[in-house]
């Protein structure tokens, strides 16, 4: 008697089972942040700070181009002595080494600066991501593409909800 009420409760557990499948929404949030209007001003301000840093850089980089040349000048004219030859070597070691550090600096700070910027705008996607999702009734939402451009999602039937336009939308309501 046990195994047939688990049987039939097993049986009628299936069709409940069977409509509780999960909702999967797509997006692409590269085109979420392309549609911001704020993304452009976000991007052009880390760009005028690249460039900041870069003539920064470039400016150290020449200083060490001229002592360079003005060493390789001398040596090949032959106007130092050993110890001048040791000394400029050294200091020219020394100047690529703080170029080194500062090219590391300067990566790191761009790339905090662009963590700074985005940020902001990542968190009003995620909140609009969130928003369409909770009115959809979606489970879960999937990346339509990585970093690198490569598909996350290699397959989405008709079916599955894109909700990039709508996470656009509720975006450009705010």
């Amino acid at each position: 008697m046990k195994r047939i009420l688990i049987i039939s409760i097993l049986l009628l557990s299936i069709p409940v089972l069977a409509s509780a499948q999960l909702k999967v929404g797509i997006m692409d949030p590269d085109q979420v942040l392309d549609a911001m209007p704020e993304a452009t001003q976000v991007q052009n301000e880390l760009e005028q700070y690249i460039e900041r840093r870069q003539a920064s850089f470039q400016q150290r980089y020449q200083e060490w181009m001229e002592e360079l040349t003005d060493y390789a000048e001398r040596d090949e004219a032959g106007t130092l002595n050993d110890q001048e030859r040791q000394q400029a070597e050294e200091r020219l070691f020394e100047m690529q080494q703080e170029l080194n550090s500062l090219q590391m600096r300067m990566e790191q700070q761009i790339e905090q600066r662009q963590t700074e910027l985005f940020n902001p705008l990542l968190v009003k996607v995620e909140e609009a991501m969130a928003e369409v999702s909770q009115e959809l009734g979606l489970d879960f939402v999937i990346n339509k593409t990585s970093n690198t451009g490569d598909p996350i999602v290699y397959y989405a039937s008709e079916r599955a909800a894109d909700i990039t336009q709508r996470v656009i939308q509720k975006l450009n309501e705010n």
